[in-house]
């Protein structure tokens, strides 16, 4: 038997996941818990081989809940840890693995992906969503010199890049990207600054400088559709230009 604990403050969620757990082919002995002062006595009582974790249960922010993994890793080490929750995976995802989770899900995950990734995390293997899997492998690019600064961004940087290009603002884009206003408003300063971008017309300069124009024009177009089910009046990418790109935000607000 596997020792598991669930940490999750939804009552609901958790006899959620503990239905699938039992319908799992893992063999597992199941305890839970609802708060943060509940998990950290948990850990000080028995020894988990298996930690389900949503780490927004320690604080609401990125930094509490990177910082919980992180304290998760070092008081059960041995410990293989799924966190499963609805952070944002290309925002926190990374962050997560790298301070001691052996898999990374999403809460709108399909029930045989939840399996997946329990019965490899619970099995001491690594969990990547593909994703999360391209994010890791834009980290690394990122430490290529011979990369052009864009070349270098994960896919959630490129997204609030190429809305900025649009004219988007930082509230805009995050309606689209389902985050919230300061997340967003992190990438957007980091993107700048590795453009060396001092305003959001930089950013437009850079887009038609380096031929990204309309990658810009249809990331924005895909963000919209996906986000209000239909699609953008984009320009073409034959008459891109800085100020055609910059007026997709207005035709389609």
């Amino acid at each position: 038997m596997i020792r598991t604990l669930l940490a999750e403050a939804n009552p609901v969620a958790r006899l959620g996941m503990r239905s699938l757990l039992r319908a799992s082919a893992e063999a597992l002995e199941i305890d839970e818990v609802g708060s943060h002062a509940e998990l950290l006595a948990k850990l000080s009582e028995r020894y988990y081989e298996f930690i389900i974790v949503e780490p927004a249960i320690g604080g609401a922010d990125a930094g509490s809940a990177t910082a919980l993994v992180e304290r998760l890793h070092a008081l059960a080490p041995w410990a293989d840890i799924l966190v499963f929750t609805a952070l944002d995976e290309l925002s926190f995802g990374v962050g997560a693995i790298r301070h001691g989770a052996k898999g990374y899900l999403m809460k709108t995950a399909q029930r045989d992906e939840f399996k997946t990734a329990v019965k490899r995390v619970a099995g001491g293997k690594l969990y990547l969503s593909k994703a999360l899997a391209e994010e890791f492998a834009a980290c690394v690019r990122k430490y290529d010199a011979r990369n052009k600064p864009h070349e270098s961004f994960s896919r959630r940087e490129f997204e609030v890049f190429a809305l900025a290009v649009c004219g988007m603002t930082v509230i805009e884009s995050a309606q689209l990207l389902h985050l919230d206003t300061g997340t967003v408003g992190d990438f957007k300063r980091d993107v700048m600054s590795r453009l060396d971008a001092s305003t959001p017309q930089g950013l437009v300069e850079y887009a038609t400088t380096h031929g990204l124009s309309a990658d810009c024009s249809a990331a924005c177009a895909e963000l919209w559709s996906g986000r209000f089910g239909q699609a953008a009046a984009t320009p073409s990418p034959a008459s891109q230009s800085a100020s055609a790109v910059a007026g997709i935000g207005l035709a389609i607000r």
